[in-house]
């Protein structure tokens, strides 16, 4: 899949999974973008920061559930300190770089323009985490 449709289908436009987006999206449209974020995860795996704050997020859950059932104060700060970390994990995924940006860095990297709607998914992630290597280096 080019990269230009995974990213319209992450923005919710999930009938950008088909080769030819036109039309409505459909059930079948949605099961292919699924089994596409599978293989993905898969192959790629979820990130510890992304990990971190799926914990963070789980944690504020939990503590809020407690909170409704025994009224105790000293929950509010630990939901207090959840949100904190969850505010700091979250500039790094929805208002952090946008995809824009990562790709003009990356074509710096290469040496020549990385096209959206030509590169797939798979090498605009392997390009990611090679780039990512060779900063952990230096």
């Amino acid at each position: 899949m080019p990269l230009y449709n995974w990213i319209k289908c992450n923005d919710e436009k999930i009938i950008f999974v088909r080769k030819n987006p036109v039309g409505v999206a459909n059930t079948s449209d949605v099961i292919a973008f699924m089994r596409l974020y599978d293989d993905y995860l898969k192959e790629f795996g979820l990130n510890d920061r992304y990990k971190r704050y799926l914990e963070a997020k789980r944690k504020k859950a939990i503590y809020q559930a407690k909170y409704i059932s025994k009224k105790d104060r000293f929950l509010l700060n630990k939901i207090e300190i959840e949100e904190g970390k969850i505010k700091d994990l979250e500039r790094f995924f929805g208002d952090g770089q946008r995809i824009e940006s990562v790709l003009t860095y990356l074509s710096m990297w290469c040496g020549y323009k990385i096209d959206q709607k030509k590169t797939t998914v798979k090498e605009y992630f392997v390009l990611l985490e090679e780039y990512g290597k060779a900063n952990k280096k230096k």
